[in-house]
């Protein structure tokens, strides 16, 4: 398997290949080594483990005023050669009517080492087997079905451009996804969480999933209640507002903009409540790095203040357009076969001065956790889903093309941990759908003290991106309607 040293000369052949063409305006040029194991257990024990190794590379190439991204674990010469040449024909292909641009003043050269206190390719196997397995059998709650996933993932990784940027950096994520279904219970509780701390990620899976079990057990003895409908008062626990601050995080991103889906500009407020929203890099978490995609550094930037429209998430191009500092928000892909993408990393979401108590005492339903949103607009929904080349001007192209189709900004949320409110206490478990959109923020009266910080892997444009979000609980007004 070849080392680092040997993706590091690939990815300098590459980088020469297409400096060497003049129809090449710009591009950026990333190799990675990757060293990981996966470790899947059920209610039964262990299914699968397995440590795996990987290199590639990858190139994003500007022609012809757009952008196409190719990936490939061959580093032959012949294929590095035909790699370059097909990204270069996919942007000359694409005809996109307004020209990307990038910032190729701008030359950077940086290494990062990673956050990890104990590389994970140092931890055996067989420890890592042990540690999950024996987490899933302290289980109580009776299960019916059982379903927990750890994958770590340590990536040596260098980027180079064609105007002289370079870095090199170390990312060694750790995470786990478990799927518990309760015995007696219509719904199941699904938990991710990850960092960037390598080896010491095995200490945290056993608090994860007993967590998870405490809350299994609380879904399975709460007897089923009627549907409440209509317009409710409604309190979201940490982990349910912070996937609404990761949807709204997702409609300040400046190709989503483009394509007409966001309802609001910088400036616009969107409740009175004292709502602030920080997109950071915060060291160790889940989606932490120190470089994005364009060699820039990772920097925090605020995307809400006291409730009003700070900033938007931007690329080079985009942050040109708009007259702004871009924060180092285009996020590599997980395993970095899909294109980067415009992405936040870590949102931070300032606590209230509200008690649990207090929040609760004003409140019909509390929910818990959603199941992942579902975009109501059928344009909205086919975009956001399909492939999409990685230049946001492309998103203007569209918009401009199906004029008038977009009505985006409302999302249905179905309910996957929710239960009613009663005396301030919970009640019987319910389910539905809320309807959720960027207005509804109008609502928002109260936030708590607490918080919690939840993790996951977000699709766009085909691109599977990490993210984190820390958030407290909020109250405010939905509609719930019943589950189609």
């Amino acid at each position: 398997m070849p080392d680092h040293e040997t993706v590091a000369d690939a990815v300098d052949e590459l980088l020469s290949i297409l400096k060497a063409d003049d129809r090449v305006a710009f591009a950026e040029v990333g190799g990675i080594d990757r060293k990981g194991t996966e470790i899947v257990v059920t209610e039964s024990g262990v299914r699968s483990d397995a440590d795996r190794t990987a290199t590639g590379v990858w190139c994003r190439v500007f022609a012809e005023g757009a952008a196409a991204y190719r990936f490939s674990t061959d580093l032959s010469t012949d294929t590095l050669t035909e790699l370059a040449n097909r990204a270069r024909m996919g942007g000359e292909r694409l005809g996109q009517s307004t020209p990307a641009r990038v910032d190729v003043s701008s030359l950077h050269r940086g290494v990062h080492d990673g956050w990890e206190t104990s590389p994970s390719t140092t931890v055996d196997l067989d420890v890592k087997r042990e540690t999950v397995a024996d987490a899933v059998a302290d289980i109580a709650t009776p299960l019916d079905r059982a379903r927990v996933v750890y994958e770590d993932r340590r990536v040596i990784a260098t980027v180079a451009t064609t105007a002289g940027s370079v870095v090199r950096h170390t990312i060694d994520r750790a995470s786990l996804d478990a799927t518990l279904v309760p015995k007696a219970a219509d719904s199941k509780v699904r938990r991710h969480a990850g960092s960037t701390r390598g080896g010491a990620f095995l200490e945290r899976v056993p608090d994860v999933l007993d967590t998870a079990d405490r809350d299994a057990a609380t879904l399975a003895a709460a007897t089923s209640s009627d549907i409440p409908t209509g317009e409710l008062t409604v309190v979201l626990g940490p982990q349910a507002a912070a996937q609404i601050c990761h949807e709204l995080a997702g409609y300040l991103a400046a190709d989503v903009k483009a394509f007409g889906f966001t309802p609001f500009d910088r400036g616009d407020r969107l409740t009175d409540a004292p709502l602030t929203v920080d997109d950071g890099v915060a060291a160790g978490s889940w989606a932490a790095r120190a470089y994005d995609a364009e060699c820039r550094p990772t920097t925090p930037i605020r995307l809400v203040d006291d409730g009003r429209v700070e900033s938007f998430l931007h690329d080079t191009h985009t942050a040109t357009e708009a007259n702004r500092v871009p924060a180092g928000n285009v996020v590599p892909a997980l395993g970095y076969e899909q294109a980067p993408r415009i992405h936040h990393r870590h949102l931070d979401v300032a606590a209230g001065d509200t008690t649990r108590e207090e929040l609760l005492a004003a409140a019909d339903v509390y929910i818990r956790r959603f199941t992942p949103g579902h975009y109501r607009d059928p344009f909205e929904r086919t975009q956001r889903a399909g492939a999409m080349p990685p230049s946001a001007p492309y998103a203007h192209d569209v918009a401009e093309r199906l004029e008038g189709s977009a009505d985006g900004g409302t999302v249905e949320f179905p309910i996957a941990e929710g239960f009613r409110i009663e005396d301030g206490a919970f009640g019987g478990a319910i389910s539905g759908t809320a309807v959720w959109t960027p207005a509804r923020l109008e609502t928002l009266d109260a936030l708590s003290r607490e918080r919690r910080t939840l993790t996951g892997v977000a699709s766009k444009h085909k691109s599977r991106l990490p993210y984190a979000v820390t958030a407290p609980a909020m109250r405010l007004s939905l509609p719930i309607e019943r589950s189609k």
